[in-house]
């Protein structure tokens, strides 16, 4: 049942022609085009003082509740409002291109534009601006919004962000296809500051890591001379059966590992079947002789060490 001052908003003359302009524009309206409507500057203040709409940038307002609202688009909606020559960049414009492998999105996440070395750039909250050019052709229409391309985005991060983000970052392009490969990320770093070491950073991108935590751990085990052999590796019995694809193999040595992401194993089972899946997996890799060693992302993130010394001591045994 609608509340009093539900009720009250909803007899706002100009409300619902305001919702429709919000509607084509993923929940983003200006004030401007809500006065045009005929709300008033008041009815406004009461609209967002009741958390019915809420002001993301000077300006500009975000409807939530409107059908086809978008916080992504509508925020950089907003953003671009009184910058119609600004360019989404960086993480926002990687979120627009749902790249994978990008941190979660949290409400505090600033929106990124790229715009003109002359532009003025007032401080905003949750707005970062940055200056400088790109070519034409490196910009490109994403869901309705002038976004940088996706080679320059993900330049643009990689320069931005430590290895084991930016690898990752890489790997999970290569893997879903976004790139066929990392000639034109080269092109994109070329004479910029610190593309030096970034390069480095290329030779260690492999698409066939499914997840960043096998990322990270690749880099782990890479960092301590003991990479390994082979990623996603099917292992069969004797017979030429299949019995499991696992994430690393050390095969001249049956030595495998799996990273265990929270998303499944960091979480309470509640369908006991995957478990049970594992465990007979498990069981019989140690009855083809071999050595399964499992690992998580507590442990590349609090005792790497540990990564290394329990897939040696698991090379080292005969």
């Amino acid at each position: 049942m609608a509340t009093a001052s539900q009720r009250k908003r909803a007899e706002y003359p100009g409300l619902a022609a305001a919702l429709r302009v919000a509607r084509r524009q993923q929940g983003m309206i200006s004030v401007a085009q809500a006065r045009d409507a005929g709300l008033t500057r008041g009815q406004i203040e009461q609209l967002i003082r009741t958390n019915a709409w809420i002001r993301p940038f000077n300006g500009t307002y975000f409807v939530p509740d409107v059908p086809g609202a978008d916080p992504l688009l509508g925020r950089l909606r907003a953003a671009l409002h009184r910058r119609p020559d600004a360019i989404v960049c960086g993480l926002s414009a990687a979120r627009l291109y749902g790249l994978g492998a990008l941190p979660p999105c949290t409400p505090t996440e600033p929106v990124r534009l790229l715009v003109a070395p002359t532009s003025s750039r007032p401080r905003s909250a949750g707005l970062v601006l940055h200056a400088g050019t790109v070519p034409e052709d490196e910009v490109r229409p994403i869901r309705g919004l002038p976004a940088t391309s996706l080679p320059r985005t993900l330049a643009d991060l990689v320069l931005a962000w430590e290895r084991p983000e930016a690898v990752a970052l890489l790997d999970a392009a290569l893997h879903g296809r976004r790139l066929l490969n990392l000639d034109d990320i080269r092109t994109e770093l070329f004479g910029r500051r610190g593309a030096a070491s970034r390069y480095r950073w290329l030779l260690q991108v492999d698409g066939r890591a499914e997840s960043p935590l096998e990322s990270w751990v690749r880099l782990v085990l890479a960092d301590a001379g003991i990479p390994p052999e082979e990623l996603q590796y099917p292992i069969c019995d004797g017979s030429g059966t299949f019995v499991a694809r696992v994430d690393m193999a050390w095969v001249s040595r049956r030595v495998c590992l799996e990273a265990d992401g929270a998303a499944f194993h960091g979480t309470p089972v509640l369908d006991p079947k995957p478990l049970h899946h594992d465990r007979e997996r498990q069981n019989r890799l140690q009855g083809l002789r071999w050595r399964l060693v499992r690992v998580t992302w507590k442990d590349v993130l609090t005792r790497p060490t540990y990564i290394v010394e329990t897939v040696v001591n698991a090379l080292r045994q005969i």
